[in-house]
């Protein structure tokens, strides 16, 4: 029955096409642009009508009782009370199935509007109880209904034409009764102000549901920029996955690369000190000599590169302690002698007494180094100086030449990798350009603030400002360089490279070892049983599921007290500090064949040194 009503009342409504035009006359209408909007209009404005139920029904208690007691009809009142609560649960259940419909949403917005302007002339009619009560009582009506009728503005502003229907409804039948039903001019006032308090109604409406909109907008565009970021974020994590991921790959690169590249260099650095001890002929020790000293740039290069790859991951991690600044450079300006004698130039030292930094000693000695390096390079005649100075709460170490210096523009070119200001030519010899980027990069991992003053023809002159410490290291100072002779020492090397095993045998044997080699643990434990040895030799990676130190541990099981060194291309902290635990003195891959005998000898040394005390107790 409801249904049919309501068809008969849309097919009557419909024509009139109103609510466009009120929209658009009231400034609303650009807010119409998509049915997501209309729906949320629809939406709002049904909840508004639910949540009202108890307020409109103690309204329309109110209007029955004054109309009662103003005189009017008890039959008509109750009449009037009963149709109303008809209308609005009738209503409330339509708009209830409206918000839940699927047709059209322009369709259900105008039937929404119907049911409202039937809720509006339902409060409406209560108008004509005025024709039986006095103007008190009908004033007392007329201010409840417009209140009414103000208060529809904040609960169906959303859907102006409906709040026009609504507020029509009943401002309408008040406005016919004041004015037409007297001739005094207080009601025709009253009438007067029923239009205008319609009007400025609508007027609230219409700049209500234009802040609606813009909120509207506003929570679509937050919606939007929330997407987006969302999106972003996930493309930026994707990205950074994929960053991580490529950095593993390269890292699982550089190990493999390190220990692939480092077995066959490693043969051809004691294949060549083999030769260049052997009798030849003078082009023929050029030439060995030119192998050697490729191989050694190779090896420098090598090392810089797999350094920096470290450093960039993050995988470097200093070991910060007291460091005595007059050991540190003693030991570093005696190794460096010999080249700057065989240069013919001058090298000085000095610190002032006492002196200590506190930093990681290797990282600092790879700095020092590097810069010595550098000056060494740049510097055809005079000297070079290293010296350490208390500059505030700081130690200042300085390296100081008198090279060919850098112009002040390309100052801040040189810490750059791969740059090389005075070898336009790219001689080998001087270097790769790589030094200076690892000096850069490990003064930022340990604190220290590096800087760099030089002029051309006249030097450069590199400082770094080191963290002071009041304790002082306790290291000995490293000797230069030095080829011991090892004739007669038994020498067990263990490594799974054939090539490799042939070099050592080379070249330990050229400096009078009586070597054994062995391919996997098993040989190793039958040489120890056939032969005294004296100290072993061996791999980290080995062919079968055991490292280096597990395998010496398993040495000297059958010989106690075994002197063995690790030759491995990880050169990890971690690495090294599990070795330095078992007691085990390790050497990176490649190693040249002086510095294999200094560490062959210096570890008998210091075995020899342990056992005299215990034999004199």
């Amino acid at each position: 029955m409801f249904e049919t009503a309501w068809a008969r009342c849309a097919a009557f409504y419909k024509p009139m096409q109103w609510q466009p035009w009120a929209e658009e006359r009231l400034g609303v209408a650009d807010a119409l642009t998509d049915e997501a909007f209309d729906r949320e209009r629809l939406s709002v404005l049904v909840g508004y009508s639910a949540a009202l139920r108890f307020q409109m029904t103690t309204i329309a208690l109110v209007i029955s009782g004054i109309a009662h007691a103003g005189g009017a009809p008890l039959l008509q009142v109750l009449i009037w009370l009963a149709g109303t609560m008809l209308v609005r649960e009738t209503r409330a259940f339509f708009l209830l199935r409206l918000s839940r419909s699927s047709a059209p949403i322009a369709e259900r917005l105008r039937k929404t509007t119907a049911w409202t302007l039937a809720l509006g002339a339902a409060y409406g009619a209560s108008s004509i109880f005025m024709l039986h009560t006095d103007r008190a009582f009908d004033a007392i009506l007329t201010m409840i209904l417009m209140s009414l009728s103000a208060g529809a503005v904040s609960t169906t502003f959303t859907l102006v034409p409906a709040l026009v229907a609504f507020a029509a409804s009943i401002a309408l039948p008040l406005f016919v009764l004041w004015a037409f039903g007297s001739v005094d001019w207080i009601d025709w006032a009253v009438a007067g102000l029923v239009v205008l308090f319609f009007g400025v109604q609508v007027r609230f409406a219409g700049q209500n549901m234009r802040m609606f909109a813009d909120s509207y907008r506003m929570r679509l565009e937050n919606s939007r920029l929330l997407s987006d970021l969302t999106a972003e974020r996930a493309r930026l994590a994707a990205a950074r996955d994929a960053a991580v991921a490529a950095d593993l790959s390269k890292s699982r690169f550089l190990a493999a690369a390190s220990h692939d590249l480092r077995q066959p260099l490693q043969s051809l650095a004691l294949n060549s000190g083999a030769l260049s001890r052997m009798a030849m002929s003078e082009p023929s020790r050029e030439i060995a000599n030119d192998i050697g000293v490729g191989i050694d740039a190779l090896r420098r290069m090598l090392d810089a590169l797999l350094d920096i790859s470290q450093l960039e991951a993050g995988a470097v991690v200093p070991d910060l302690r007291p460091i005595s600044v007059e050991r540190l450079l003693e030991g570093l300006c005696l190794r460096q002698l010999p080249a700057v004698q065989a240069k013919g130039l001058v090298l000085n030292w000095h610190s002032e007494q006492g002196a200590s930094v506190f930093s990681d000693a290797q990282m600092l000695q790879r700095v020092l180094s590097n810069l010595l390096d550098n000056a060494l390079k740049f510097t055809e005649r005079g000297s070079i100086e290293l010296c350490a100075r208390r500059v505030g709460e700081r130690i200042e170490l300085t390296v100081r030449d008198t090279g060919c210096g850098i112009d002040e523009a390309d100052q801040a070119l040189v810490f750059e990798d791969l740059t090389q200001l005075h070898n336009p030519r790219r001689d080998r010899a001087m270097g790769h350009g790589l030094g200076l980027g690892i000096v850069r990069r490990l003064c930022r991992l340990l604190g220290i603030e590096v800087g760099v003053e030089s002029r051309l023809g006249e030097g450069t002159c590199f400082s770094l400002r080191v963290p002071t410490s009041a304790e002082a290291s306790v290291a000995p100072s490293e000797a230069a360089p030095s080829h011991p002779a090892l004739v007669a020492r038994r020498v067990l090397v263990l490594d799974d490279d054939e090539g490799v095993r042939s070099a050592y045998s080379v070249s330990l044997g050229s400096m009078g070892c009586v070597v054994s080699v062995a391919a996997d643990l098993r040989q190793a434990e039958a040489a120890l049983g056939t032969a005294d040895i004296e100290v072993a030799l061996v791999d980290f990676r080995l062919a079968e599921n055991m490292n280096g130190l597990e395998a010496v541990a398993r040495l000297r099981q059958r010989s106690p007290g075994l002197v063995a060194l690790i030759v491995s291309a990880d050169t990890s902290t971690a690495l090294r500090e599990l070795a330095a635990q078992e007691g085990v003195p390790m050497l990176r891959k490649p190693v040249s064949d002086a510095l294999l005998a200094i560490a062959i000898d210096n570890a008998l040394a210091e075995a020899e040194s342990a056992r005299r005390p215990a034999q004199g107790v």
